[in-house]
C-alpha cells in the first residue's frame, strides 16, 4: 500500500503548489527547461545466505524536462536516458575461462519536488525528494573465450534484472545564472533483481544542467 500513497503524493504535489492564491504577479509560476549530463556510480548489494555482495559499475545520463517554481516551492518532471557498463570474469561449464563486457540501457522518469531555501538573481539553492520510475530495457555484452567471441543483446530478463524498478530519490542542486548543478542518492524500493535472494540498489549521480 505504500507506492500508491507515494505516487499520489508527487502526482498532487505541482496541484497543491500552483493551486494556491498569489498575492502578486511577481508569485506567479516560473518555469525554466533543463538540459542535463552527468555521471553515476552504481552499486549492486545482493543479499546472499553467505552474506551481503556488493558489485559497483560506472555510468553516465542526459536527460531534460521542466521545473515549475513558485515562492518557496518548486516541481520537477525530467526524462532521462541511462547507461552503465559492467565487466567480470568467469568459467564456463566445461571450466574455459571467459571475460564478459557489457552495458545496461535504461530510462527513468523522476517525479520531484522541494524547497528553495535561498534565491537571489543569480544564484538558487534546492533542496528535493524524487520517486523514480526506473525502466530497464536493453544488455548489449561481449563474451570472449580462447579463440571466440560473441556479441549478444539482450532483455533485462535473460540475465535476471527487473524491468521496472520504483527508487526513491534526494538530493540538492543550485543554479548559478543559467547553469544547474545537481547531486543526488538514490535508493531502490524493490529488488533491483528477479533472482531469489533482494538486490538493493545504490545510485549517486552528478549532473550539469543548462537552463532555457
Amino acid at each position: 500500500m505504500k507506492k500508491p500513497w507515494l505516487i499520489a503524493l508527487f502526482v498532487l504535489a505541482p496541484v497543491l503548489v500552483l493551486a494556491s492564491p498569489s498575492e502578486s504577479c511577481a508569485q506567479q509560476p516560473k518555469m525554466d527547461i533543463k538540459l542535463f549530463f552527468g555521471g553515476s556510480v552504481t552499486t549492486f548489494v545482493s543479499m546472499l545466505e553467505t552474506g551481503r555482495v556488493r558489485d559497483t559499475f560506472a555510468g553516465w545520463q542526459v536527460g531534460f524536462g521542466p521545473r515549475i517554481r513558485r515562492r518557496k516551492a518548486f516541481v520537477e518532471v525530467l526524462f532521462s536516458f541511462n547507461r552503465w557498463a559492467f565487466a567480470f570474469q568467469d568459467l564456463l561449464e566445461d571450466g574455459t575461462p571467459f571475460t564478459a563486457v557489457g552495458q545496461v540501457n535504461s530510462f527513468e522518469l523522476p517525479l520531484t519536488m522541494g524547497y528553495i531555501p535561498y534565491k537571489n538573481s543569480i544564484f538558487k539553492l534546492f533542496l528535493y525528494a524524487s520517486f523514480v520510475n526506473h525502466f530497464n530495457t536493453k544488455i548489449i555484452a561481449t563474451l570472449t573465450a580462447p579463440g571466440q567471441e560473441v556479441t549478444a543483446k539482450l532483455r533485462p530478463k535473460d540475465l535476471e534484472l527487473a524491468i521496472y524498478q520504483a527508487i526513491g530519490r534526494v538530493g540538492v542542486n543550485f543554479d548559478i545564472a543559467m547553469f544547474n548543478f545537481d547531486f543526488n542518492y538514490s535508493i531502490s524500493l524493490n529488488s533491483a533483481t528477479k533472482t531469489s535472494y533482494r538486490t538493493s540498489y545504490h545510485q549517486l549521480q552528478l549532473n550539469i544542467g543548462y537552463l532555457f
